[in-house]
């Protein structure tokens, strides 16, 4: 007979036991499984043509999902769908406009855990996307432009301060309800530097994508520095933009974006601003073929005047320039126009076009010096460009070098007329055949303004500012985008450039009332293919005044390495340097370059094409020197605001080399054909 003692230790025994199954089962009666502990979190419901989209977080130990749903506007949600093992369904042949409850529920065999809050969605059409955004500035406000998107019934401009803000389809930020483009928010201080997104709407449901746009807001700095051309180069082979007359700050490997001027004497610019000499246009290149940029500047005074002569600063390769001799003995001079360095015989060498005013009575003419390795032969006669047509109409100011037909060889667009380089040492004059427009400028260039693929031309005559559209390769008759019939103003000065990375390239302009001879640079946004003025602020003093000068040339560079485009004025006694504050993740940098390397493929015609978006060709050209008077940066900065995959194209005079990129990548495209990721 067992003692009491047993008895006692045989219950323990069954306790324990009785413990470890319940344990095992987590008082289910099911062996090994418990019921989730949790409900799943961030579920969303998302109508569409009749369906609605579920999405939810997993749960942590969880085998499958159920859905528990009602189309009743309250009440229990009897329906369910089970046995679910994705975070995601699809509930389909519902009934367009009527509300849709849900809620989820996570499962294992030992049970259903608890249901997620309620969420609710509306089937129905879903509208397309907005393909594109931009903003425009006054003084005050902001006004969004947007194009139209298919079933939308409504759209939502959500407003943030950092592009995380707007992630997503539905963004964590504020929005305002707009019903068509464009959509204004006055009030807004040029200051005001923000990031929107324009969402389409179809009643409740939401668009699956919208871009996001910037305003073109700017911190205005002074800079003091010795007055000169304005060009953008890399004469110390340091990978950061510098000015004629001033160098880039850099810390380690990272350009600071601020420019420090440089004492010219002590470089051996010191001629460069000697007295007597007046600098009209400066064009840094790499002339001597040594992969290092050399600086060749002309004279705006008249031809003879023994002081001021055109100069080539031959690079030394330590930071340091050489006058050539050659070049000075030349005695060029004159009142200049804009100089284009582009290689117009396809040698490998660079060589320069540097236009004069011949109305002076000075004996000024026009020059082509041909590049024999850093050794300079004049053959302007010889190809026919020496003189120009007799009229102010024709006076050589603003000109781009550009391979405008794009068979090989690069062309002259400079004082109304179109020069086809024949490829021989010649050029014919198609100005008549493009239609191209007789009127004196101040300033002009080639945009393709609607991403059609061909170029069209902008102008400023001084006071208004006309765009020539390319139909068929023919110039229309023009119109005016911007002019001020209020006051009379004047400016000299006029580049292109894509101001907030959309794709599209904008125009910037000098403009000065007459009356006070000062002023503010305006903008022309591109706002789908038209060109609508935008505000650019003057800045201020430290003393907290606004600057008040003169304004003339403009050129454009992403100083600062942020992937949206600066500008440098001259203004004023010096520069002002606008440094753009809203940086953007969406530009594809390209930069054009020989078989060995060297930067001379100034003029080529590069296209970027979105492979979502075949229709929107963006067309540029490598730098040679452009608008009036200024020198962009050599690389191409392309905004890439659309999805996927980028098909570029490349105009050699050997051919065209195609390569493919998306937002974010950096290429080197090569004149042998090679395709290098980054920029070599």
């Amino acid at each position: 007979m067992p003692s009491p003692l047993d008895a006692a230790a045989r219950a323990v025994t069954g306790v324990f036991a009785l413990l470890g199954a319940l344990a095992l089962t987590g008082c289910s009666g099911v062996f090994g499984e418990s019921p989730p502990h949790a409900a799943p979190s961030n579920p969303v419901a998302e109508g569409a043509d009749g369906r609605v989209e579920l999405t939810w977080n997993a749960v942590t130990g969880a085998q499958r999902y159920v859905i528990f749903w009602s189309d009743a506007a309250a009440g229990e949600l009897t329906n369910v769908i089970d046995n679910l093992t994705d975070t995601s369904f699809s509930h389909t042949g519902l009934t367009n406009l009527v509300t849709y409850r849900y809620r989820i529920a996570a499962e294992t065999k030992g049970g259903r855990g608890p249901q997620s809050i309620q969420v609710s969605a509306e089937p129905g059409p879903v509208p397309g996307p907005v393909e594109w955004a931009v903003v425009t500035t006054e003084d005050p406000g902001h006004t969004v432009h947007f194009s139209p998107a298919l079933q939308a019934t409504g759209y939502r401009v959500y407003v943030a301060t950092t592009i995380a803000q707007l992630a997503g389809r539905r963004p964590n930020a504020v929005y305002e309800e707009a019903t068509a483009s464009p959509h204004v928010r006055a009030g807004l201080p040029l200051s005001a530097a923000l990031y929107y997104r324009v969402m389409a709407m179809n009643g409740s449901r939401i668009a699956e994508s919208g871009p996001i746009a910037t305003t073109p807001t700017y911190i205005v700095s002074s800079l003091d520095h010795p007055r000169a051309a304005v060009a953008f180069g890399d004469p110390n082979d340091d990978d950061c933009i510098d000015t004629v007359t001033a160098l880039q700050n850099k810390t380690g490997t990272s350009c600071l974006g601020t420019l420090t001027a440089r004492v010219l004497a002590d470089v051996g610019l010191g001629d460069l601003t000697a007295a007597g000499r007046t600098t009209g246009d400066s064009r840094y290149a790499d002339l001597t073929g040594d992969l290092k940029d050399d600086l060749f500047s002309t004279t705006l005074s008249p031809a003879g005047t023994a002081a001021s002569i055109a100069l080539l600063h031959v690079n030394q390769g330590t930071g340091a320039f050489q006058t050539s001799a050659g070049v000075s003995a030349l005695a060029i001079g004159g009142f200049g126009g804009t100089t284009l360095a582009a290689d117009f015989d396809n040698d490998g060498d660079v060589d320069l076009f540097a236009p004069y005013d011949h109305t002076q009575g000075d004996g000024a003419r026009n020059w082509l010096l041909r590049n024999s390795g850093g050794a300079f032969t004049d053959i302007a006669a010889a190809a026919g460009v020496d003189t120009n047509p007799a009229g102010a109409d024709f006076v050589p100011r603003g000109g781009q070098a550009v391979d405008f037909n794009e068979d090989g060889f690069v062309d002259l667009l400079f004082g109304s007329r179109l020069l086809l380089n024949n490829g021989d040492g010649t050029f014919t004059d198609a100005s008549a055949a493009v239609g191209m427009p007789a009127r004196a400028d101040y300033g002009l260039k080639l945009i393709d303004v609607d991403l059609d693929g061909d170029f069209d031309l902008v102008h400023h005559d001084g006071t208004a500012i006309r765009l020539y559209r390319n139909d068929g390769g023919v110039f229309d008759g023009g119109t005016i985008v911007a002019e001020d019939t209020t006051a009379a103003n004047f400016g000299e000065g006029l580049n292109v450039c894509d101001v907030n990375s959309d794709g599209f390239e904008d125009v910037v302009f000098a403009r000065n009332a007459t009356a006070t001879g000062t002023g503010t640079p305006r903008l022309l946004v591109n706002v789908g293919g038209q060109l609508t003025p935008s505000a650019i602020p003057r800045g201020v003093t430290a003393a907290g005044d606004d600057f008040v000068a003169a304004n003339d040339l403009l050129a454009c560079a992403d100083v600062d390495g942020n992937g949206v485009i600066d500008i440098v004025a001259r203004w004023g006694t010096g520069y002002r340097l606008l440094d753009a504050v809203l940086p953007v993740p969406t530009v594809i940098r390209i930069r054009v370059l020989g078989v060995g390397g060297e930067r001379n493929q100034q003029g080529r015609v590069v296209r970027i094409v979105p492979q979502g978006q075949p229709d929107r060709i963006m067309t540029r050209v490598v730098e040679s020197g452009s608008g009036l008077r200024a020198q962009n940066q050599y690389d191409l900065l392309v905004g890439a605001p659309w999805p996927g995959e980028y098909d570029i194209s490349v105009r050699f005079a050997t051919g065209v080399v195609n390569a493919t990129a998306e937002a974010g990548d950096d290429l080197t495209i090569y004149a042998d054909g090679r395709v290098a990721t980054g920029l070599q």
